[in-house]
């Protein structure tokens, strides 16, 4: 077993991280083991979900064809049943994915689909659909020294902070190229990709306040659009930028979510960046964040 630190959390793997980082010494208790072992189709009676998706009770996992299965349980354990032959970098993509986000869905935190971003002593996390630009939307605040505190899974813990994830953010060879990064020595995520992993040179972090969140959208005007979002709205928008949210499934689990959005945006500014789909760039969409984040600072941050 190899021991590493993620999340705020303890994880003893049989298998290598090297996402990660550098192993941890062992000692404490682990809070989530992982280990291979054999998995059966979902039972009987489970909710079946897209994707691959099942959750039943206190258990919920995935079957990636070509990749292997995966169950989560209690958000203590994880067991990871591959196909034969599976390419090990596709085995951590889903491991380090949708299953580490049920694992933390598991451990009672919100889990938002994006990217969040140390401001000051506080975060912004960036939402958005696939290939709507967060990864290099984070890779440009990374460039300019800002703290990415995680890319694509941002857990939100009960005290509204978000926590810090992998050192690492998944982008795709064009948009290495306009950001200027050679793909040369990064390693792909999988053969099936031409997704590279940057990693992030950061300091140790620990959970910040989350105090905005910009969803990233299109529109077909020309100017770059800052719309702020209040009321039922804002649990609308959260849900639907809710990382793997076919697993907020049941009504336990959906009042529960619903409870973890209220408190949230009653301490978060929601709002949506509407970008013209013509001339939209990283750039100017990272500098419309920011001066709205220096436009709206919450006082521990001013």
């Amino acid at each position: 077993m190899i021991t590493y630190s993620c999340y705020g959390l303890v994880l003893s793997s049989e298998i290598e991280l090297p996402d990660l980082g550098e192993p941890v010494a062992a000692g404490a208790e682990p809070d989530v083991v992982i280990r291979f072992g054999p998995l059966s189709p979902p039972p009987p009676g489970t909710d079946p979900l897209p994707y691959g998706l099942w959750r039943s009770g206190a258990a919920c996992g995935v079957e990636v064809p070509e990749v292997g299965r995966y169950e989560a349980r209690e958000g203590r354990e994880v067991t990871i049943d591959p196909v034969a032959d599976a390419d090990p970098r596709a085995l951590r993509l889903f491991l380090l994915g949708t299953v580490m986000g049920a694992v933390m869905m598991q451990r009672n935190h919100l889990v938002l689909h994006g990217n969040a971003v140390r401001i000051g002593e506080a975060c912004a996390v960036v939402l958005g659909h696939s290939g709507a630009g967060k990864s290099t939307l984070a890779a440009e605040f990374d460039r300019r020294g800002y703290d990415v505190f995680s890319d694509d899974v941002v857990p939100v813990d009960a005290a509204g902070r978000a926590v810090p994830g992998y050192p690492r953010i998944k982008l795709w060879d064009d948009a290495l190229e306009r950001l200027g990064v050679a793909t040369d020595g990064l390693e792909r995520i999988s053969d099936d990709h031409e997704k590279f992993q940057l990693p992030l040179r950061r300091a140790d972090l620990s959970p910040l306040p989350l105090r905005w969140i910009y969803v990233l959208e299109r529109h077909a005007g020309s100017e770059m659009l800052t719309v702020p979002v209040h009321g039922a709205a804002t649990f609308a928008l959260l849900h639907e930028h809710t990382y793997r949210n076919e697993l907020v499934h049941g009504p336990d689990a959906a009042a529960r979510h619903l409870q973890q959005c209220a408190d949230l945006v009653a301490a978060a500014r929601v709002v949506r960046v509407c970008r013209p789909v013509e001339s939209m760039t990283v750039t100017a969409t990272a500098d419309t964040i920011l001066a709205d984040v220096h436009d709206n600072l919450p006082q521990e941050c001013a």
